[in-house]
């Protein structure tokens, strides 16, 4: 029989019989994995404490006929406790996890996507940031680290990298001046009146966020800076509405899908 040792996070946890689970694992050596964990359900389980949703750790895995490998040893490394002390941040959490469950590949290392997802649990536990500003920026990094980064450095018509406000096609991931998007022909001009939306030639809505330069500033730190860094930065209440409008536009777009777990947190957060 093989072994295997993993730092994974637990992604997800899937009920199985009356003591065993499935866990979903995000981890930097072997990308998204599916393991056994027999009887972890059990309180008296050793491995309980290390096997629960959020929780990174480090796992010895066996590998042997079953389908999944199934873990032998366990030590937990970080458990995230303050997520589970507040119902949106856990729910938050819970869209993360998600997420990167989506985006992850088998059998396929990432680094960044750990680094990235293990960052942005311990901001929200730690309660020291908005969850609007880390929900922005997770969602714009996430784009990024898979490679769908918006072009955030000038105008995609004329090139000017400073202008009162940019328009972002949500769509293409270009930036477009004012002056540049005046000189479009009427037809593909904003037709919702708020900035949201412009008809094309065919008579199809294209997608538009409004980004004033704090938010673009906002953007490009987030997408470009050290992921241990990524949240080191502040914006006024509208603007962290706005960015988060944007992002979250964006990456849904560049993804093609939503997320129940999306749903429920903003059900949540309305509420606040």
């Amino acid at each position: 029989m093989e072994r295997l040792t993993v730092k994974g996070l637990v992604l997800r946890e899937t009920p199985v019989g009356d003591n065993d689970k499935l866990l979903t694992l995000l981890t930097a050596e072997r990308g998204k994995m599916t393991v056994s964990g027999r009887g972890v359900r059990s309180l008296r389980n050793r491995h309980m404490a290390s096997t629960q949703q959020f929780c990174y750790a480090s796992f010895t895995l066996v590998k042997s006929k079953s389908i999944y490998p199934y873990i032998s040893d366990s030590e937990l490394i970080e458990s995230f406790f303050g997520l589970r002390g507040d119902i949106v941040r856990l729910a938050f959490a819970s869209y993360v996890c998600e997420v990167a469950e989506h985006v992850s590949v088998e059998e396929s290392g990432d680094v960044e996507l750990l680094r990235l997802v293990l960052n942005t649990l311990y901001a929200t536990s730690s309660g020291k940031k908005p969850i609007p500003l880390i929900k922005a920026a997770f969602e714009l990094r996430c784009a990024a680290v898979l490679g769908m980064c918006p072009d955030l450095s000038c105008c995609s018509v004329c090139g000017a990298k400073e202008a009162p406000l940019f328009y972002l096609e949500i769509i293409e991931g270009n930036l477009v001046c004012p002056d540049c998007m005046a000189k479009r022909p009427s037809i593909e001009k904003d037709t919702d009146g708020n900035g949201g939306s412009y008809e094309a030639r065919g008579g199809y809505q294209r997608p538009v966020s409004i980004v004033t330069p704090e938010i673009l500033y906002a953007m490009r730190y987030t997408s470009s800076a050290d992921i241990a860094k990524f949240l080191s930065f502040t914006l006024t209440d509208d603007a962290m509405i706005s960015f988060g409008d944007t992002a979250e536009r964006y990456l849904l777009h560049q993804l093609g899908c939503s997320f129940r777990t999306l749903l429920f947190y903003k059900s949540l957060s309305e509420r606040d």
